[in-house]
């Protein structure tokens, strides 16, 4: 039953970046899988780890949902979900964490919802929601209802003689 799918998954891309993540195999480890061929959906509990290329997520549960044999969305949830991007370069480390996150593999879009932290280097943007474009680099913040509703930013000068840093 898991068949189609796991092979589906394993050459569908879940991540990109400059180096070509995306031709990557993707691995998954967790201590059970669900699989619907019927929907598409594949669901990993306990302890989830996927890594792909560069980019790895740490999650309780992650939801793989599938349309026509790719990846539409892969949809983590934890308290919380680590996500990590390894550096490319002297871009920086990518390091967040929030109750859920969200990849719109389609467009390369990555929503993260819930009491959010994502550090790239020593800077620092704590938030309630975080959007991140990986195509074009964009980043968008809320606060929410819960603390004090606002978006939070600590961004160190650059060092003398460092090059500015690009994007999160």
């Amino acid at each position: 039953m898991a068949g189609p799918l796991l092979a589906t998954l394993l050459v569908t891309s879940v991540a990109h970046s400059a180096s070509r993540d995306e031709d990557e195999p993707v691995r998954i480890n967790a201590r059970s899988v669900e699989a619907d061929d019927r929907t598409g959906a594949m669901i990993y509990s306990g302890n989830v780890q996927v890594e792909q290329g560069r980019l790895s997520i740490r999650a309780d549960r992650v939801e793989i949902k599938t349309r026509k044999g790719k990846t539409e969305l892969v949809h983590a949830t934890g308290k919380p979900v680590k996500l990590r991007q390894r550096a490319e370069g002297d871009s920086g480390e990518i390091q967040a964490e929030a109750n859920r996150v969200d990849y719109h593999v389609p467009v390369r879009k990555i929503d993260l919802v819930g009491h959010v932290t994502l550090r790239r280097g020593d800077d620092l943007f704590t938030a309630e929601t975080l959007h991140y474009d990986l195509n074009s680099k964009n980043l968008s913040a809320a606060g929410g209802d819960t603390g004090d509703g606002r978006v939070h930013a600590v961004i160190q000068r650059n060092k003398p003689g460092a090059e500015p840093a690009t994007g999160p």
